[in-house]
This record gives C-alpha cells, sequence and structure tokens, in this order.
C-alpha cells in the first residue's frame, strides 16, 4: 500500500538570506522588505491582545530572544482553493494538493510573557535563542533570518485565551507576508512532492511521527484540533507541509517540535528526497505521546504497528515528541512494530546529566537496536551577555536578567535536541 492519491503538491519558494523595514512586504534578490506596521495591525487585530513589538534579527548579532513560544515559515496557498495551516485560517479541508509558496531561510518567533500559572495548565518553560556566541550553536534558529514578534495579552485575559489570539495572529502575519511576497516577486525554486508511484524492487519506508498533546499550553493541532484523544492515522506528507500540523507546545523547549519544524521536519523532507532513488516513502503514521496510562500506550503504540503492517512497509523512522513520558510510548512503538517483522530506526536525544555518566534513555526496550543520538540537553551553559534582548526583560522566573550573563541548561535553548533532527547538536561514541 503507497499512500498518494490526489495529493500532488508544488511547493515554490524564495530564499531570504536578509530582511530589512520597509513600506510594505516585499521581496527582491534575497532581500526581505518587512512591513512592521502592517504586522502590528494584524498582531493586535484581536482585542485580547493589548500591544505586540515586532523586531527583525539576522545571524551573527549580538541579540538574545527569550520567552519564544511558536516558530513558524511564512506560507501561502497560491491556488486559491484552500489555506495553509487550516482548521484555523479556513475550514479544515484537506491540504496537501495545488501549489504552496514559501520563504525559506526564515522563520517568525512568537513571544509573550504569560501571568502566573493558572489551575489546569502547564506552563510555559524558558526557550532561549541566541543569535551569536557559545549559545548560537545550541538553537537552529540562530541560523536563520528572524521576525520576532512580542505579543502582550490585554487585562484580565487567560494564559489559554492569550494562546489562541497569539497563535491565530501568527498564522495571519505568516500568511499575510507569503502572500505579499509571492505576489512582488516570482519564486526562485520550485519542485513537486508527489510519493504515490513505487518503485517495487526498493525497499518501502514509512515514518512515525509523534506528536504531543497534553492540554494547553502543550498542545499539538491537526487540523485546528488538539491530537489529545489522536488515535494513531495516517497522513500524507504534503499536508503537513501546508500546514496541516501546529504546534502549541510550551513545555521543554528543547525538546520540542515548533510548527516551523513541522513545515520543515528534517526526516520526512529526507524520505520525500529519497523517494524513488534508493526507497519507497510509504507515508506517516501520526501518533500522540504523553499517554498516561499502560492501555492506553499499548493501544496506541499497537494500532500504530498495525498502521505500519496495512502500508506494508519494510522499515520505519520513529521520533518523539517531550520527555519521559512520551519515550515509554516511542519505545513500546518500536517492539510492537519489530514484532510486526518492521526493522525500526529510532531518534532521541540523551539525558546523561551534565557529565554525561548517566543513563542516556529514560526507558528503552530490547528490540531498539537502531538509535541515532540527537545530542544531550543536559548540558551547563554559560552564556554571555548581549547587547539587545527581546522578548521580555526577565526570563520565565520574573527574576533572572535576560540579558545576561548567564548559567543555564541545554534544556532552556530553544529547540536544542529537536527530535526530528533539526538541531545543531549530535552525540557520539568514544
Amino acid at each position: 500500500m503507497q499512500l498518494g492519491g490526489d495529493l500532488t503538491l508544488r511547493v515554490d519558494s524564495s530564499i531570504v538570506t536578509a530582511a530589512e523595514p520597509g513600506h510594505e512586504h516585499g521581496f527582491h534578490e534575497g532581500t526581505l522588505s518587512v512591513d512592521t506596521s502592517r504586522m502590528q495591525d494584524l498582531a493586535t487585530a484581536d482585542d485580547r491582545i493589548e500591544s505586540a513589538q515586532v523586531e527583525i534579527l539576522t545571524p551573527g548579532e549580538r541579540t538574545r530572544i527569550v520567552n519564544c513560544l511558536d516558530a513558524l515559515q511564512p506560507s501561502f496557498k497560491t491556488d486559491g482553493a484552500r489555506r495553509v495551516f487550516p482548521g484555523f485560517l479556513g475550514p479544515p479541508s484537506t491540504v496537501g494538493r495545488g501549489s504552496t509558496y514559501r520563504l525559506q531561510g526564515m522563520s517568525i518567533i512568537s513571544t509573550a510573557e504569560f501571568s502566573e500559572a493558572q489551575s489546569g495548565l502547564l506552563t510555559a518553560r524558558d526557550a532561549i535563542v541566541d543569535m551569536s556566541g557559545p549559545g548560537a550553536d545550541y538553537s537552529p534558529f540562530s541560523q536563520l533570518v528572524n521576525i520576532a514578534i512580542s505579543f502582550s495579552a490585554a487585562p484580565h485575559i487567560t494564559n489559554s485565551d492569550a494562546d489562541d489570539a497569539i497563535r491565530r495572529a501568527l498564522l495571519t502575519i505568516g500568511e499575510d507576508l507569503a502572500e505579499q511576497c509571492f505576489k512582488a516577486s516570482p519564486p526562485a525554486e520550485s519542485r513537486t512532492i508527489d510519493i504515490a508511484q513505487a518503485d517495487n524492487t526498493l525497499p518501502s519506508i514509512a515514518y512515525l511521527y509523534q506528536v504531543q498533546s497534553q492540554g494547553p499550553m502543550a498542545d499539538t493541532f491537526v487540523y485546528g484540533k488538539p491530537a489529545g484523544e489522536l488515535v494513531p492515522t495516517l497522513i500524507h506528507p504534503a499536508e503537513i507541509i501546508d500546514g496541516a500540523l501546529v504546534s502549541g507546545v510550551y513545555a521543554y523547549s528543547a525538546v520540542k517540535n515548533p510548527t516551523y519544524f513541522h513545515q520543515n521536519n528534517p526526516v520526512m523532507w529526507e524520505l520525500i528526497d529519497r523517494h524513488g532513488t534508493d526507497l519507497n516513502f510509504a507515508g506517516i503514521v501520526l501518533t500522540r505521546g504523553h499517554n498516561y496510562t499502560q492501555a492506553e500506550k499499548d493501544r496506541s503504540a499497537e494500532y500504530a504497528a498495525k498502521l505500519a503492517a496495512f502500508l506494508d512497509v519494510d522499515g520505519i523512522v520513529l521520533t518523539t515528541e517531550g520527555g519521559g513520558n512520551s519515550i515509554i510510548d516511542t519505545m513500546l512503538a518500536c517492539q510492537y512494530l519489530e514484532e510486526a517483522g518492521i526493522a525500526t530506526t529510532i531518534l532521541h536525544y540523551e539525558e546523561p546529566g551534565p557529565e554525561g555518566r548517566g543513563d542516556p534513555l529514560s526507558f528503552s526496550v530490547s528490540q531498539a537496536d537502531a538509535i541515532v543520538s540527537l545530542g544531550s540537553y543536559g548540558t551547563d551553559l554559560s552564556l554571555p551577555a548581549m547587547g539587545k534582548v527581546v522578548g521580555g526583560e526577565t526570563l520565565r522566573d520574573g527574576e533572572t536578567e535576560a540579558a545576561g550573563p548567564l548559567d543555564v541548561s541545554g534544556l532552556q535553548m530553544y529547540c536544542s535536541t529537536s527530535q526530528v533532527g533539526g538541531n545543531l547538536l549530535s552525540g557520539k561514541a568514544f
């Protein structure tokens, strides 16, 4: 079995190498022109948002971004039939077909200082990006041109309401920027995403793609709805490129997958690139991590293995999102897949402690015999003072001055051990 059907997507791209303020959004010969007033107007269109500040940031400058929430790649459906980020910007119609325009080499990052933790909500954790210095090696976003938007919620708005308003504003701003740039300049690159045709002489490989969904402040949205009750399901990579997955996860920032890394998941894109060359990319099994009971974990893992068997694959790549609870879900899925005769490879971070002498994984199974290390998030870091700070004057504790110097953990660095392989770290045997 091979996912495909009519889900064929043409992806047009412009490559951003620099950005500057302008009177209108536009793109010319690698330089992005940003109308910051237009962005501020869109950011505050919802009365739940009191104000927003827009900053343009480039790699190498002495700037620190703190209190990061989500990040995305600006994109726009150019065929007019549907919109990116379905379920938020438009109806939850199936995307992944037609044409989409994207701005590569950049991201838009939302930041906010939430009020005190509220009952029933997880707390947003520290999320830091240093655009230069030693900290730049610990966040892949230091390598991008970033537009950081710092949101301030209106008084008496709950954290959950503020989060929803910020998310919708960020998605709207991203689509609008891409649309205006598409109108201003033709794209530099174009490619077609089509995995319908299979070469039966090549090994068939699927991707088990786990997302975190624990409730507000730690949710992933699938076509606009939280994935909290998600049964493992099949999804086409072109749908994900078009924004079918949107992140609302602000727990441990080192191991979260922002929307940017759903749109640009390195595992997914490599499987697309290699389809028809040395493997057949059979499709994606989307599953939810952080199941809370053993029965739920077994149900999810065995169901995922069943779907992979339906695809009749020879092997499967597994990625996780989140901490210890989700690791159990990944390992159980690995066990059931291997018992079904499907070879597994897991991408995962290590957590052996600051000195690297502890157990690297909090849980494992004997069947997990092919694991790719994404580095350790437990490293202690000393970050120098920065000349400019975006996103707030303090870290999440409300006390530590964000400008630094700072003594922090790698766990506080935004996507430092991205579990889909988007990070700059790795591990090695010695």
